[in-house]
């Protein structure tokens, strides 16, 4: 081959090799390198799709990490537990209506090779139906919940982050669809959220309220005369904060609508990062990812204990 052609074919492979990388980073792995579910929004909170892994930058206390594992969305598919509040205080028409309504959307938004499980709870949480391709089954499975029982919110949080985090690598996410009252608990919310960041399992909630309680809302009362609903979507929005997700306080229909997209878009438009962290004593270490590129802010979970 002349001089000429093996430069160019050289250049060529080159340029293909790096391409190839912008997307897909792997490093081999060791035990306990730290992964993270992340989403990208511009300031007007739209999913940005296209960061490459040379625009992401990964700070454990302070200190610039390497990163070690990149991949996008279009590289994985998404696995979303649905968990449905299915309370005694979810006994209204708009409150079931309503959790049917995000749940549907949410699936409708995803693609056809992600898989959707459905969980319900009440004092107890238990599963009905398991990871799936078909979204019939889950909607057939809405339809038989009716609502019932005191509320044990966080024990249910608790148990839905473990279920999916068990189902391997990929995309995921729980969200949960409740009134946000927790009335029967026996675990604390602060050692929930911080084993559900342990676990890399961002949280959406859709906390469906009264227009009173909904700063939203024309009718809102105000947070010091917002009622107990108010104050459980305030604790329900630490838990998406500090997990990666997001949390929505809805009182209509259109506001639903608008967070269901939202949830949707931002699952399809999911990041996962991975490093291997110093070595240090076992105890909760700050994380925090930025990019380089203006006006762009990524959330992920907001640190993690190692093993």
């Amino acid at each position: 081959m002349p001089l000429t052609s093996l430069i160019r074919a050289l250049v060529a492979l080159v340029a293909l090799s790096e391409a190839a990388s912008a997307q897909v980073l792997s490093i081999p792995a060791r035990a306990d390198r730290v992964l993270l579910s992340a989403t990208a929004v511009d300031g007007r909170g739209r999913p940005v799709r296209d960061l490459k892994s040379s625009e992401f930058r990964i700070f454990e206390e302070g200190k610039p990490q390497a990163l070690a594992h990149f991949t996008t969305a279009r590289d994985l598919r998404a696995r979303v537990l649905l968990l449905v509040d299915a309370s005694g205080s979810m006994n209204q028409e708009l409150k079931t209506t309503s959790s049917r309504m995000a749940a549907w959307q949410v699936m409708a938004a995803l693609g056809p090779e992600d898989e959707t499980a459905l969980a319900g709870f009440d004092s107890e949480y238990w599963g009905i139906v398991q990871f799936t391709k078909d979204r019939e089954r889950i909607k057939k499975g809405l339809e038989d919940i009716v609502p019932f029982g005191s509320t044990a919110l966080h024990d249910a949080l608790d148990k839905a982050a473990r279920d999916i985090a068990a189902h391997g690598e990929g995309r995921r996410a729980v969200v949960v669809i409740t009134d946000g009252i927790d009335t029967s608990s026996q675990k604390k919310a602060e050692d929930v959220i911080a084993r559900s960041r342990a676990l890399d399992v961002p949280i959406y909630a859709v906390s469906v309220v009264s227009p009173l309680d909904d700063p939203a809302s024309k009718q809102f009362v105000g947070r010091k005369s917002a009622g107990v609903a108010a104050r459980g979507a305030e604790l329900l929005a630490r838990y998406a904060a500090l997990s990666g997700g997001a949390a929505f306080s809805v009182s209509d229909f259109g506001a639903l609508r608008q967070a269901a997209a939202q949830i949707a878009n931002e699952l399809k438009t999911q990041y996962r990062l991975g490093y291997d962290p110093p070595v240090g004593p076992p105890r909760f270490r700050r994380v925090q990812v930025k990019t380089t590129r203006k006006g762009v802010v990524v959330r992920t979970r907001s640190g993690y204990v190692p093993s």
